[in-house]
């Protein structure tokens, strides 16, 4: 116990000195060091981490998260305490021949399969001949236009009616009063916001909700604020799960077409991702449509394979149960 504090204590003293260069921890930092080979971080039990080892622990992160991930003392200091700990205790299990067991090799070929495949998909897609994404981009930018607008935004005041203390029958009237005096009267809403809202947001926003039709509201109200068109128009009565709304539109601007020059990039990086993706799926579904051979009764087996004794498949205590019940009524 007392080893593993110190270790970690040696380790935060060297990146102390390493990412914030505090005098304090270096002769504490070199004299932890003095003894190591070069290459390598850290010693602890019989075991190392070395430049190597941590460059083969890089390689399981994307590529575009790794500066990301080591730009933490507290993740470096995970990892090299974590990689120590697993080869001392690998170094215990081969000291007490565990590796030698039929089972452990097994799983030991079954975790470098699983490695190898990993880094055969990495291979392939490192390896693909990439055709020209910008011509391709401008393509798509040309025929898929609509995506690239940047929305509109459609500002509006409501009048809330709730249905939570009254009659639905009672909300609807009360509602009716609203949309009524609204048309007659558009540029008095705000009174009536004040008088008829049962809002308990408007004593902030009076009654004003931006950007209304963007999805952030209620499906009803959103599409009521979309319908809307000219500023001062009043919005038929809408339902929603807070009960019923009349809207007036106080501004509409519209959306804006981005240049292809600004959505490039992006839409390069997109297509070129989708393309690498297809790529490898139609790789590996070359392997999985070879033929195929399977013992059907070996398979069929796995299913009970790990059953705790005396346990069953729910489907035959189900059987069991209706042959009894067949057996009663004899």
């Amino acid at each position: 116990m007392q080893r593993f504090g110190t270790m970690n204590k040696v380790l935060a003293c060297a990146l102390a000195v390493a990412v914030l260069g505090l005098p304090a921890a270096t002769a504490f930092a070199q004299d932890a060091a003095s003894n190591l080979p070069p290459g390598m971080i850290a010693r602890q039990g019989g075991a190392s981490v070395t430049l190597q080892d941590i460059d083969a622990y890089a390689q399981k992160l994307p590529e575009k998260d790794r500066a990301g991930f080591f730009d933490s003392p507290k993740r470096i200091e995970g990892v090299i305490m974590n990689m120590l700990l697993q080869r001392q205790l690998a170094a215990q299990a081969r000291a007490a021949k565990l590796d030698q067991d039929a089972l452990v090799k097994h799983r030991i070929d079954l975790a470098t399969d699983d490695t190898l495949a990993g880094v055969e998909v990495e291979h392939y897609r490192k390896n693909l001949k990439l055709p020209d994404f910008n011509g391709l981009a401008q393509e798509y930018y040309l025929g898929h236009k609509s995506e690239f607008v940047v929305p509109g935004t459609v500002d509006v005041e409501h009048v809330l009616v709730s249905t939570k203390d009254r009659s639905e029958a009672d909300a609807k009237a009360r509602i009716g009063e609203v949309q009524a005096a609204a048309k007659a009267h558009p540029d008095q809403f705000g009174a009536l916001i004040e008088k008829y809202s049962d809002d308990p947001s408007k004593k902030d926003n009076h009654g004003l909700i931006e950007d209304a039709a963007s999805g952030k509201t209620v499906a009803p109200f959103a599409k009521a604020a979309a319908d809307l068109k000219q500023p001062g128009e009043v919005s038929p009565i809408i339902k929603t799960q807070y009960g019923f709304h009349v809207l007036k539109l106080i501004k509409r601007k519209a959306g804006t077409q981005k240049a292809f020059e600004d959505t490039r990039q992006e839409l390069v990086n997109r297509l070129q991702g989708e393309w690498i993706d297809k790529q490898v799926t139609e790789y590996t579904g070359q392997m999985r449509g070879k033929a195929l051979e399977a013992n059907p009764d070996l398979v069929a087996s796995l299913r009970t394979r790990f059953l705790p004794p005396g346990a069953v498949l729910p489907e035959q205590t189900a059987k069991t149960a209706n042959g009894k019940n067949d057996e009663t009524k004899h």
